[in-house]
């Protein structure tokens, strides 16, 4: 039975085990920095900020976890979930799991205009999962500006 759940305290060090394992793989664009990590996980827990943490649970056990903001965007004059990160454990994958996952996300945010992601082009099998699920690229160059760790 697969179950998903809000972040809960009593699985932070389980959690950030996953998403050091996740932000350290070929999945991500660079390897993010353990003291971002740690900082990321604490804002999640508390509830400050407009990040969601979501526990994937496989008969029981914490398999994964996915991570989603929300945010106001004129593009489509309405709400926009950004699913920003979904990690299953390697011997859970391919058992439907990110299937339910986003299934779950869109029922829970039901009002949302649209839904969006990004994508490692190294991580093909997720991207064929995408545009399997109706996701389709947008064809414009995304640009950051990063301010220096505190």
């Amino acid at each position: 039975m697969i179950e998903f759940y809000e972040y809960q305290d009593d699985n932070y060090d389980k959690l950030y085990d996953m998403m050091v394992e996740f932000y350290r793989s070929d999945a991500v664009d660079h390897p993010i920095d353990t003291k971002i990590i740690r900082r990321l996980l604490d804002d999640i827990m508390s509830k400050r900020f407009s990040v969601n943490g979501y526990e994937v649970h496989y008969s029981g056990n914490l398999v994964g976890f996915g991570v989603v903001t929300t945010y106001y965007t004129s593009e489509v004059a309405g709400i926009n979930v950004q699913l920003e990160d979904l990690y299953i454990c390697p011997d859970y994958r391919s058992k439907g799991i990110a299937r339910l996952y986003f299934k779950y996300i869109m029922n829970e945010f039901k009002n949302a205009s649209r839904f969006r992601l990004e994508v490692s082009p190294r991580n093909v099998r997720a991207e064929k999962l995408y545009r399997e699920l109706g996701f389709e690229t947008l064809e414009y160059n995304q640009m950051i500006l990063d301010k220096p760790i505190k």
